[in-house]
């Protein structure tokens, strides 16, 4: 997996702000327009739920979620993420400390806490905290699907072995080695080569057996 490039610079990125943390809101909304974020609050109504939006993009915003409000257990489904990834960079308010409220964050993917009251000095650690965490869990979830996929491809491989052994007369380790030569010829995955190659032979024989049968001459 290739480690992604440590973020320090996060000027342009919206900000959004799920709180009504009066005082620490203030302190919270001029240290972010200083370190040239663009912070927008919602606040929701007090006694019910909060609604998260659907419009989240990954490498542009930011969210603060207060943990002092009633949180939803999962991110709208528009969003289609694995268990415990947020849309974005995410950011708790902890007010109290209760494991339930910290569990509620955790489950929304919290990759950072700012303890309230806020101070202006501990914004920008928990915004390098949650940046950098959101792109490094984003790279390893991109480094896992890419392996499963590759493992769900490889018996195009394993067939396209035994038609070249039946076929050309080779070894195992010979058909692999021709397999993998022609792969790099073409720039693309050994799995992905055998998956046309296999598809090719498929439609050859598909062909051979629509051809109609011509009598012979006597």
């Amino acid at each position: 997996m290739k480690t992604p490039r440590l973020v320090q610079n996060f000027k342009g990125r919206r900000v959004v702000i799920f709180s009504s943390a009066g005082r620490s809101l203030e302190i919270l909304d001029s240290t972010l327009r200083r370190l040239g974020l663009l912070p927008e609050v919602f606040a929701s109504e007090p006694g019910k739920m909060l609604e998260l939006p659907s419009d989240l993009r990954p490498h542009q915003d930011v969210v603060l979620i207060d943990g002092d409000q009633i949180l939803p257990v999962n991110w709208p489904e528009c969003y289609d993420l694995p268990v415990g990834m947020p849309p974005c960079p995410t950011i708790g308010l902890v007010g109290t400390e209760a494991p339930s409220r910290l569990k509620a964050m955790m489950q929304l993917g919290a990759l950072a806490f700012l303890p309230k009251p806020i101070y202006a000095g501990s914004v920008f650690s928990a915004l390098y905290l949650a940046v950098n965490e959101f792109n490094r869990v984003e790279a390893l979830n991109a480094s896992v699907a890419g392996l499963m996929e590759r493992r769900r491809k490889r018996i195009h491989v394993i067939k396209a072995v035994a038609m070249l052994m039946r076929h050309r007369g080779l070894n195992e380790d010979a058909a692999y080695d021709f397999l993998r030569k022609e792969s790099m010829r073409a720039r693309v995955s050994i799995e992905d080569h055998c998956w046309i190659l296999m598809q090719t032979a498929s439609e050859g024989d598909e062909n051979r057996n629509a051809t109609p049968k011509r009598c012979r001459a006597h």
